[in-house]
């Protein structure tokens, strides 16, 4: 954790979550996790990186025209494909498999093929999954709800 202002702060909120029973800090985690996951799908729908940046566009074709007009990496943000997994200790939401793969391309910006034995191609890096300002302040506040006096 780096040195903030509130690192007192962060520290007594980590102990109190601890001190919670091991399936309300897994509930609270899911909880959070859901909106986490339905504030990422929400910046995939509207093409915008975690830090407010919108995407770069698609590529033009040689005639000038743009390959498709619908938006991109649509089934990224499904929930069958965007896979959230909750313990008493943590919470991940990412991809697996084939989706995961096609998301880490994406997301960092790597070289694949279009299709099976078809072109490479070098995709600009579009981050799909990652932490905006207003999550952080999201999670420290549904923390201190969880711990507060009930």
């Amino acid at each position: 954790m780096t040195e903030t202002a509130l690192a007192p702060l962060e520290d007594w909120l980590k102990k109190a979550v601890a001190s919670l029973e091991a399936s309300e800090r897994k509930r609270l985690l899911r909880d959070i996790g859901r909106e986490l996951r339905k504030r990422n799908q929400r910046r995939i729908a509207r093409q915008i990186a975690p830090d407010g940046t919108p995407w770069e566009p698609r590529k033009r074709t040689a005639a000038g025209k743009i390959r498709k007009r619908v938006k991109m990496l649509q089934g990224m943000r499904e929930i069958r494909r965007l896979a959230l997994a909750a313990t008493p200790g943590d919470v991940e939401i990412g991809y697996s498999g084939r989706t995961g793969r096609l998301a880490e391309v994406h997301h960092l910006g790597e070289v694949d093929a279009v299709a099976k034995d078809g072109p490479r191609v070098k995709y600009p890096a579009r981050e799909l999954l990652g932490w905006a300002v207003d999550d952080i302040a999201y999670v420290r506040e549904r923390l201190m709800q969880a711990v507060g006096p009930k």
